[in-house]
């Protein structure tokens, strides 16, 4: 529960407006005694004062409050995300206001939280080239971590895609691999994917064949997989949950392919075989998107470099 003003004053034994002068700032120019200050101060840090956001934007002052935009509360790639984006607030004292859509459809309900608080920026989580929802925020720093639209407002942070295909296509090679098979959702993110895979392998003359299915993660590798005929190409997934479904599918039919995700989530490294993956520097790209919203910077697009972590799946 949170403490307020009148409660700070009724265990010191002074009056609510002394308090409110003491934190408001404004305790010296009415020739409040030091040691009085003191005690004030101490006294609400023990208590665990903290200032509301309605009160802060009142008097001028920033909220200290981020909103947070989750595109697919189920995707195991956000949470790490969250969490990261968490921790950092922590260390700097922000706090954050967390919305999210069902489907990754935008809907003004599922916004209504962001506009009921005073927030000073907005972070994304999550990839979209629709993000027609984002003009009600256009005068607040924005950053997404993740593809966008190039017409969407503030700054957007992602793998560099490209660097990650060439990474790919390079092992796989390498050992002797030239026909792969993409298997994907029907999301943007997905498309970005394999045009940069698309890009790599026709540089290095190797075939590669799109499987896009209309549902996502675990059940669109099973059933791709599933649905494959022969057994000559590696299993290139747009994500480790895509990932996981195939190496399953693959293992009921006895079959042995190579198969590549991408993100690293933490089950990766947990399934079995251990999922071969393209890591996603999180922690960098969650320091950019917060940087971005506190210290608002001029830069549109950030992209930085992901790692290729090779496990027993390729």
């Amino acid at each position: 529960m949170a403490v307020s003003q009148k409660q700070i004053a009724e265990q010191i034994g002074v009056s609510i407006a002394l308090v409110s002068r003491v934190l408001s700032g404004k305790a010296r120019e009415v020739g409040i005694a030091e040691a009085t200050i003191e005690k004030v101060m101490r006294v609400a840090e023990e208590m665990g004062y903290v200032p509301s956001a309605a009160a802060l934007t009142l008097k001028g002052k920033a909220s200290r409050t981020i909103g947070v935009v989750v595109y697919d509360f189920r995707d195991p790639y956000f949470g790490p995300i969250i969490e990261k984006l968490q921790a950092r607030a922590h260390e700097q004292n922000y706090s954050l206001v967390i919305a999210g859509f069902m489907g990754r459809h935008p809907d003004a309900t599922d916004l209504a939280p962001l506009h009921k608080h005073a927030i000073n920026g907005l972070i994304v989580v999550g990839s979209s080239d629709q993000s027609d929802w984002l003009k009600s925020f256009q005068s607040m720093p924005v950053a997404r971590i993740g593809q966008g639209s190039p017409k969407d407002p503030g700054v957007r942070i992602a793998v560099d895609e490209q660097d990650a295909a060439r990474q790919i296509l390079d092992h796989l090679v390498s050992k002797g691999w030239k026909r792969l098979s993409f298997i994907g959702a029907n999301l943007f993110a997905h498309s970005i994917r394999f045009q940069a895979l698309e890009q790599a392998a026709e540089s290095r003359g190797v075939v590669l064949e799109r499987h896009i299915w209309a549902c996502d993660g675990f059940e669109a590798g099973l059933q791709a997989t599933g649905n494959l005929q022969g057994g000559d190409a590696a299993l290139v997934c747009a994500t480790d949950s895509i990932a996981m479904g195939a190496l399953h599918a693959l293992h009921e039919s006895g079959r042995t392919l190579p198969v590549i995700g991408f993100d690293d989530i933490p089950a990766a490294a947990q399934f079995i075989p251990p999922i071969t993956t393209i890591h996603q520097p999180l922690s960098s790209m969650v320091g950019r998107a917060f940087l971005a919203v506190t210290e608002p910077i001029s830069a549109q697009e950030i992209t930085l470099p992901g790692r290729l972590v090779v496990r027993h799946s390729a």
